[in-house]
């Protein structure tokens, strides 16, 4: 009996769950996300500047994976003047405040860091799953390349936008 009710639970609660999340993959658009800076501002999708190509950071402060990786894009960070980078994370801002400070990367007015707490709108939209999670757009907006976990250099990623 304990198996029936479990069954039905995991059928009633999980599989909306599923559906939504479903909903907001596949898209090949920038998502209808909403961060909050550690400012206190938000960025939205519609603060993004149109006709700029876009590349979506997911990222995860802990992962030594993804700090190593934004340590070399702030290196070579020229390379990415005409590109809005969105940073996103999930983790609270408070201690999102820490990572900018201590990263350095607050100095950059071209990175745009933000927590998307726990509506994960983004993380949903690429179907995120290991950190960190790169999604490049180009200037009209569309999905051109996606990486996960295995991301590739600052250089080789500024040349991957040059042909966009």
């Amino acid at each position: 009996m304990r198996k029936l009710i479990f069954l039905l639970w995991v059928i009633v609660v999980l599989n909306p769950l599923q559906a939504q999340v479903t909903q907001k993959t596949g898209s090949k658009g920038i998502p209808n996300f909403d961060i909050e800076q550690t400012s206190g501002s938000h960025l939205r999708a519609a603060n993004l500047v149109k006709g700029q190509p876009v590349m979506f950071v997911y990222f995860d402060p802990d992962c030594d994976h993804c700090t190593m990786f934004i340590q070399e894009l702030l290196k070579q960070i020229n390379a990415f003047k005409n590109i809005q980078i969105v940073m996103v994370t999930y983790i609270p801002i408070r201690s999102l405040k820490k990572f900018v400070t201590d990263s350095g990367i607050g100095k950059y007015p071209v990175i745009k860091v933000g927590t998307e707490g726990s509506n994960f709108i983004v993380r949903y939209h690429y179907n995120v799953v290991q950190f960190p999670f790169l999604a490049l757009h180009d200037k009209n907006g569309s999905l051109f390349a996606t990486y996960e976990s295995e991301v590739p250099s600052p250089g080789e990623l500024a040349a991957l936008f040059s042909n966009k």
